[in-house]
């Protein structure tokens, strides 16, 4: 027998007691038992996120709630700044696009992120910007963006402007501190750290953002947040939600919660930490020049093809990795160390990769990858 192993960055490996949730039998919706646990569940994403900053929950995909920030934040008179440092940067301004919404950009090389500097020079550039649109981590990349002083310096220097970020990778990965650092409207998905299927989208948002929201003359039914929020402040939800994911929500929050955010997040970054020094003990080169705690993305070895070590890992020990997006399809491997993994799990993929580099006939040292990822846990 065979166990197929998923380290792609979502969806992630599903924690076993939110699976066990997931087995229970459905409740209504409408009921008093769905309204306490729909509260509760938004006060402990609250914590999570950070923030006293009102959270919704929506039904749908990450991108659904990224679409809602647009759609009911702005106007088709309104400009955007996009950060776009790779493929879901990318994404903002496709979704802007939709809308008929002004979007300039900010671009950067796949691999780097953009500083407080460049996204302050950019503003300068274009007065008037309404938003600006970012990811906390571009995971099509595993690069990170330095939150805090990007929110401070547009706090300080651009009070108008709302920040919206794409925290999807980013909560409980990296630090993430939504009220401190000024950030207007945080989002984030279920199939991610929160170790949950794919279907659950949440996001705060900010008294600033709230105030906008009866303002934007762009379309929207589904996602028309001022009518979510009304319903969700009461317990309920505008439209049916995915009423096990959101009782699977529940206990993984509580299970993030008294494990420690706090410990969640330096695993991820100890996790991260290992899996570098473990590629690069094999050859591997590193994509990003700010990499992130969610992901890890790396060139292979010399004469090593991307895609058929993909292909090579699942085949041979059912090791599902993630690939490249955009103009990096096919040339990199990206390893997810998000939600619910732990170091052995990064020992486990390294020997992995490393028995198919060798039956590849690359030139390496048996134990190379791991030896370096094991005196880097043991340095912590």
């Amino acid at each position: 027998m065979r166990k197929t192993r998923i380290f792609t960055p979502g969806p992630t490996p599903l924690l076993p007691q939110a699976q066990l949730a997931l087995a229970r039998p459905i409740i209504h919706h409408r009921t008093q038992e769905f309204k306490e646990l729909f509260l509760e569940t938004r006060r402990l994403l609250q914590e999570i996120l950070r923030t006293q900053n009102e959270v919704l929950i929506l039904t749908a995909s990450g991108t659904g709630a990224m679409e809602a920030a647009v759609c009911n934040l702005f106007s088709p008179q309104d400009q955007t700044l996009a950060v776009v440092a790779g493929k879901f940067g990318e994404r903002w301004v496709e979704i802007c696009q939709a809308f008929q919404i002004p979007c300039v950009t900010l671009t950067k090389e796949y691999g780097d992120a953009a500083t407080a500097e460049e996204i302050g020079e950019a503003l300068q550039r274009n007065p008037g910007t309404k938003g600006l649109l970012i990811q906390g981590c571009e995971t099509s990349t595993a690069t990170a963006h330095d939150l805090e002083s990007i929110g401070n310096l547009v706090r300080r220097e651009f009070p108008e402007v709302l920040i919206i970020v794409d925290a999807i990778t980013t909560a409980g990965c990296q630090p993430l501190e939504t009220d401190a650092w000024g950030l207007d409207v945080v989002i984030s998905g279920s199939q991610k750290a929160f170790a949950l299927p794919p279907g659950l989208a949440f996001m705060s948002l900010s008294p600033r953002a709230l105030q906008k929201l009866s303002g934007a003359a762009s379309p929207r039914y589904y996602f028309n947040l001022a009518k979510e929020l009304k319903n969700q402040q009461t317990g309920q939800t505008a439209w049916t939600p995915n009423v096990s994911l959101v009782v699977a929500l529940n206990v993984a929050c509580k299970e993030i919660l008294c494990e420690g955010l706090d410990n969640v997040i330096a695993d991820a970054e100890l996790m991260a930490r290992c899996t570098r020094q473990g590629l690069l003990a094999l050859n591997f080169r590193l994509l990003s020049q700010s990499p992130a705690s969610a992901a890890t993305a790396a060139f292979p070895p010399e004469g090593v093809s991307a895609s058929e070590l993909s292909k090579k890992l699942e085949s041979r020990f059912g090791v599902k990795v993630a690939g490249g997006q955009g103009e990096l399809k096919g040339k990199i491997i990206r390893i997810a160390h998000l939600g619910y993994f732990d170091t052995l799990d990064v020992f486990s993929v390294l020997s992995a990769i490393e028995l198919c580099l060798l039956e590849m006939g690359q030139s390496i040292e048996p134990g190379v990858g791991i030896k370096a990822a094991m005196l880097e846990a043991r340095q912590n």
